[in-house]
């Protein structure tokens, strides 16, 4: 770690993005930028909705309204769409972009947490705390398929070959959980449980696909894991809490 920064209120997610500041809705949760640079997208969890900014000019374009509860989210490689999962409902919200609209919502399951979408656009991942379970939908259909994982599934991130999703598994602050599952996007199998701290919450993974970095919320570390091997390799401390995690590379 090199160093810590202060900042106010209660920081919970981050992106990576020039200096700036834009006023948002209240109890923004995620920020994800479009993959072509053009647009910031940000969660309003007690307003339900999401607001779409100029990433260029730092202003807000519209509010978005979506479902109830509005967490976690990903947006399709093209920048076209996102993908909202609305904790507070049992549905994703599919957001286009451009059009500043929502176009539809999807069933999903119980308190959806975050979602991930493969570069093709075809697959989505969507973690479901309240079952301890993913949903996998194919989005030609909107067809869906439950996985169980670990116990209180949180974030999920794909890996960049788009053939494993990692599932960070939180559990309680009562009752922590401390895994992470591995699971084939093709054969819709968990193929390796990966013990790491308490609490594991954040997700990400390196873009040579060599490593995956795990927040752990109640051990206040970084577990690191060799992705060839599924062990972990590192543990580094941080402050308090940690919950999102980006990669500056």
């Amino acid at each position: 770690m090199v160093e810590t920064i202060k900042d106010e209120g209660s920081p919970h997610n981050i992106q990576v993005s020039p200096d700036g500041k834009v006023e948002v809705g209240k109890h923004p949760a995620h920020i994800v930028f479009t993959k072509n640079g053009e647009f910031a997208l940000v969660t309003n969890n007690e307003d339900n909705n999401v607001s779409i900014i100029n990433a260029k000019s730092y202003k807000l374009i519209n509010n978005v309204a979506v479902g109830k509860g509005p967490h976690g989210f990903r947006i399709s490689a093209d920048s076209k769409y996102a993908y909202i999962a609305n904790m507070g409902e049992d549905t994703v919200s599919v957001v286009d972009i451009a059009g500043n609209k929502e176009i539809k919502k999807i069933k999903v399951g119980s308190t959806p947490v975050t979602t991930g979408v493969t570069e093709d656009s075809k697959t989505l991942v969507v973690t479901i705390n309240a079952e301890n379970s993913i949903t996998i939908v194919d989005l030609n259909s909107d067809k869906v398929e439950k996985i169980a994982v670990g116990v209180g599934p949180a974030q999920v991130y794909l890996s960049p070959d788009n053939k494993y999703a990692y599932v960070a598994n939180q559990g309680t602050e009562k009752n922590p959980s401390n895994t992470v599952s591995k699971v084939d996007l093709t054969t819709k199998q968990v193929v390796a449980t990966i013990e790491t701290g308490k609490g594991a919450h954040g997700v990400v993974v390196s873009s040579d696909n060599k490593f995956v970095y795990i927040t752990n919320m109640y051990d206040s570390t970084v577990s690191v894991i060799d992705n060839s091997t599924n062990n972990i390799i590192d543990t580094i401390s941080v402050d308090s809490t940690p919950n999102g995690i980006s990669i500056n590379e």
